[in-house]
């Protein structure tokens, strides 16, 4: 009875480890990561602290001393990114993020 009890319990151990063996679909990436660069149109310097507003939500960033800014967990889709720094002209970017990282780079003109 011994010997059956075992045989009965290694075949159920089995039964679950490959049961857990089976391999699951791999998930979709739902957001994105929008970065990017801001820079003066005529000298090609980068400016930093600029305002960088994304228009579908609440977030805003300002670029670092090199330009950069980035948002991160942003819902994939068609976003507006709207730029603002005093003696700057306002900027508005569309942006189709449907990608896991989107880069851009956006050019500011002097008022």
């Amino acid at each position: 009875m011994k010997t059956l009890n075992l045989i009965a319990a290694i075949l159920f151990t089995s039964i679950v480890v490959f049961a857990g063996d089976e391999k699951l679909p791999l998930a979709t990436t739902t957001t994105t990561t929008i970065s990017g660069t801001v820079i003066d149109k005529i000298t090609g310097e980068v400016l930093a602290g600029v305002k960088i507003y994304l228009n579908e939500s609440t977030q805003e960033v300002y670029t670092d001393f090199d330009g950069n800014f980035i948002f991160k967990d942003v819902k994939q889709g068609t976003h507006s990114i709207e730029t603002n720094l005093i003696s700057y002209e306002t900027s508005t970017v569309e942006i189709d993020c449907n990608t896991e990282i989107n880069n851009i780079k956006i050019v500011l003109n002097n008022k």
